[in-house]
């Protein structure tokens, strides 16, 4: 048994666990703590195969009898089945921090948690540190602990999920980027959302904040080591004028970045605070910072053809997500948004949608009756196109030389897709199949 087994062993959990969510998460998870020696099995419940049974969450019953639960962050927590049982709640999360003596850096929000953790793991790299990337991004944390590879930290993007079971993680550097209403289908309100993502705050040695975003500012307490960055002028740490500054002195113009949009060049500031208060001056990093082009289906400019721009933000999986991809467009826009809206306001899009230079929307998904009727009542006209192929081809013949058509459905993608990689994956063939 290798020394992190070991130590994995000597945590002495109350046994027998039960691994609840078999997603890669889950399957790191089990298969660890069967390597330790613990008796351990995984439950879900739509697999039903060998070392997994398949459970009824509802079932207040179904955890009956187990010492420790390790659940996974695809599974709601307010189902019976955790309400009745009177074993431990942990994630991979927390079994991470019990084991791990290297720094965090961690950063979770609304938007741009993936950007910003990739940003800091290469730059880190570039500076001759040794940083291994997991969490939400796709690596489990487990998976990234004992692959039995070198670390000097370890960079993790965090969920507000993750952020529910994890009290013994504190990172030496932690980031909040933005708090707008997601996942409302998993949490009673807004508030219950925000007080996940707090979490992170209150646990962190430094934590940087946006201060142009109240969800984020209200997270602060008296004696936390806080950094404030965003767009006032008020702000020491800003994007302001074509610039980046820090302490209140120019350091960059954001003519020089590759990343474009003002949202991502704020990531860009996050992450040059979360390097300084980790000991990398930013000169060490610049050039990394400078070239970094972005990530798939992330603002991804797919194609440009007789002056029209097409952008796949499939990421934009909520509405602040959209809007900040809105915000960061010049020239009319075509829209096309829609999908599965995890009981989200969509007046608060209509609105955004309001204030913008728009050539069309069209809707896609199987049903958007909820963003349909919010933007009737908000006077934004629009077309329900219902499929990706119908709706590019619409904005084809909408859009005119200088504009945009731009993929940002506010939205998840499981009505008509596994996920939004294989939705903005559909808008890039039907667009570069169409511009032929």
């Amino acid at each position: 048994m290798d020394t992190m087994t070991s130590k994995l062993r000597a945590l002495a959990l109350a046994e027998p666990i039960f691994v609840v969510g078999m997603g890669a998460s889950g399957h790191v998870a089990l298969d660890l703590l069967r390597e330790a020696g613990y008796d351990a099995i995984g439950l879900d419940e739509r697999l039903d195969e060998r070392r997994i049974e398949k459970r009824n969450f509802d079932d207040p019953q179904a955890f009956a009898g187990a010492g420790t639960l390790v659940v996974s962050p695809g599974v709601d927590r307010r189902r019976a089945a955790f309400t009745h049982s009177y074993a431990q709640q942990i994630n991979d999360i927390e079994l991470f921090a019990r084991l791990n003596d290297k720094p965090v850096l961690a950063v979770t929000g609304s938007n741009g948690k993936s950007t910003v953790v990739t940003l800091l793991a290469q730059a880190l790299n570039h500076a001759g540190h040794k940083a291994k990337l997991c969490g939400n991004i796709g690596r489990p944390v487990l998976d990234a602990l004992f692959d039995g590879e070198a670390a000097d930290c370890y960079v993790i993007e965090l969920s507000s999920y993750q952020l529910e079971l994890c009290p013994s993680l504190y990172p030496r550097v932690a980031a909040v980027l933005n708090v707008t209403p997601d996942h409302l289908d998993r949490y009673d309100d807004f508030a219950a959302y925000a007080a996940a993502k707090a979490n992170l705050v209150r646990q962190s040695s430094i934590c940087i904040l946006n201060g142009d975003d109240e969800a984020c500012v209200a997270m602060a307490e008296d004696g936390q080591n806080i950094i404030y960055y965003g767009t006032s002028a008020t702000l020491p740490n800003r994007v302001e004028g074509g610039k980046i500054w820090l302490h209140g002195h120019a350091l960059l113009e954001t003519a020089r970045l590759r990343l474009g949009g003002a949202h991502n060049h704020a990531n860009i500031l996050c992450t040059l605070l979360m390097l300084e208060a980790y000991g990398v001056a930013p000169q060490q990093v610049l050039s990394a910072l400078e070239t970094f082009a972005g990530l798939p289906h992330r603002m991804q400019l797919v194609s440009e053809e007789n002056g029209v721009r097409w952008y796949d933000d499939s990421k934009a999986t909520n509405i602040g997500a959209a809007a900040a991809a809105l915000a960061g467009i010049d020239g009319a826009v075509v829209l096309i948004a829609g999908g599965v809206g995890k009981n989200q306001d969509f007046s608060l899009l209509a609105r955004e949608l309001q204030q913008a230079n728009l050539r069309g929307v069209l809707l896609i998904g199987v049903d958007n009756r909820d963003m349909a009727a919010a933007f009737t009542a908000a006077g934004i006209a629009f077309e329900d196109c219902g499929t990706m192929d119908k709706a590019v081809a619409r904005a084809r013949a909408l859009a005119q030389a200088g504009d945009s058509v731009l993929l940002a459905p506010a939205t998840a993608s499981f009505d008509q897709y596994s996920g939004y990689d294989a939705r903005g994956d559909a808008f890039a063939y039907e667009v570069t199949s169409t511009c032929r």
